[in-house]
């Protein structure tokens, strides 16, 4: 997606389900990539160390918050300049989704036929599920608990989250369109009321189907309980995509602005260790929690007259962002056999080593 943010001088960035597209053409936001960044290290730390770092999950709640704020914000600016094609929108979400996912699955089938034959022998099901979009469903159906290590799982477990994604991609045009008509009707800020009144009943799903003693799958991996961090960041993105920034900010709000940010940071990666996945307070309130500080980080992030796109913004952030979506794709390929193979237990430090070096070096 090509984002013109006019909160930070129309520099944009190509960005597909909060991961950058290949081939982007120069334009971006600074600081998105350390957003990336953040996201996708507390997701691959929570695989390779799920006892060391138990809510870093989380990350995926912020990938959430990015697809439907960007995707919101391109989409207005496209409808801005009359330039928004129904076409156009599906054939970039499959150029950037599905070549990636394709490889990965095909050569992971392959390596695991000849090294773990019998992780994939009963495996097609679920490529299906993933390729066609449901495999969040698809796990709920299979019971598969992302938070049991090994048990019931198989190298495309983490691909529960890209079902999502790819099922709000299909509802986008009809959201758009919604939010198209009352904007017409009334205005656009009432579009944008619209879909933060939407995340903001949506995210009551959640709590409200949470009981004592249940399974968490259906929680977890639900479209229902989950779409309501896209709807919220469709919303700032609607929000982005039409405000005008003042000049100048104060020095006191900017040092206080500074401040929280500093201590979103902070709670983030104090949820990245404590934040068991399985513990109830996830489901009751903070999940919900964590998207509202994911949604304040983005906010404050793209504000130009801030200076934390620029700190963010950095060489090795840009580059972690720039692969985060192969990352993401690979990550639990290399991570699952090597415990399927009981490759860790030779020499550990080492060989978690050669896994972070394979998730970090193959997405390239």
């Amino acid at each position: 997606m090509k984002n013109e943010y006019a909160a930070v001088k129309d520099t944009a960035s190509d960005t597909e389900n909060g991961f950058p597209s290949k081939g982007g053409k120069g334009n971006r936001i600074s600081g998105l990539d350390g957003l990336r960044t953040l996201a996708i290290t507390g997701v691959t730390l929570f695989h390779m160390f799920p006892h060391t770092i138990r809510g870093g999950w989380l990350g995926v709640s912020l990938f959430f918050v990015l697809t439907g704020c960007l995707l919101a914000y391109t989409s207005e600016k496209s409808r801005i300049r009359h330039s928004f094609s129904l076409r156009s929108y599906i054939w970039k979400r499959i150029k950037r989704i599905y070549p990636s996912l394709l490889i990965m699955i095909l050569l992971t089938v392959g390596i695991y036929s000849v090294l773990a034959p019998d992780v994939i022998k009963a495996i097609r099901m679920e490529v299906v599920s993933v390729v066609l979009g449901y495999n969040n469903w698809w796990q709920i159906s299979e019971n598969a608990d992302y938070f049991t290590r090994m048990a019931n799982q198989s190298p495309f477990t983490h691909l529960w989250f890209l079902g999502i994604e790819l099922q709000y991609y299909l509802l986008w045009p009809l959201l758009f369109g919604l939010y198209i008509a009352v904007s017409r009707v009334l205005s656009p800020r009432a579009g944008t009321f619209l879909f933060l009144a939407g995340g903001v009943a949506a995210m009551g799903i959640m709590p409200f189907d949470f009981g004592e003693g249940m399974n968490m799958t259906r929680l977890y991996y639900g479209t229902d309980t989950r779409i309501y961090a896209l709807l919220l960041g469709g919303a700032l993105g609607f929000y982005l995509a039409r405000r005008t920034l003042s000049k100048e900010m104060g020095t006191f709000r900017k040092r206080g602005v500074s401040l929280l940010y500093l201590l979103a940071l902070l709670f983030t990666g104090a949820g990245y260790v404590l934040l068991d996945g399985q513990f109830p307070q996830v489901y009751q309130w903070a999940m919900g929690a964590y998207t509202l500080v994911f949604l304040l980080l983005l906010l404050w992030t793209a504000d130009s007259r801030l200076p934390f796109g620029q700190l963010m913004d950095n060489h090795l952030f840009r580059w972690i962002g720039k692969y985060s979506y192969g990352i993401f794709l690979w990550q639990y390929p290399v991570i699952f056999l090597f415990r399927y193979m009981k490759w860790e237990g030779t020499m550990p430090y080492a060989m978690e080593a050669l896994e972070l070096l394979l998730i970090l070096s193959i997405p390239q």
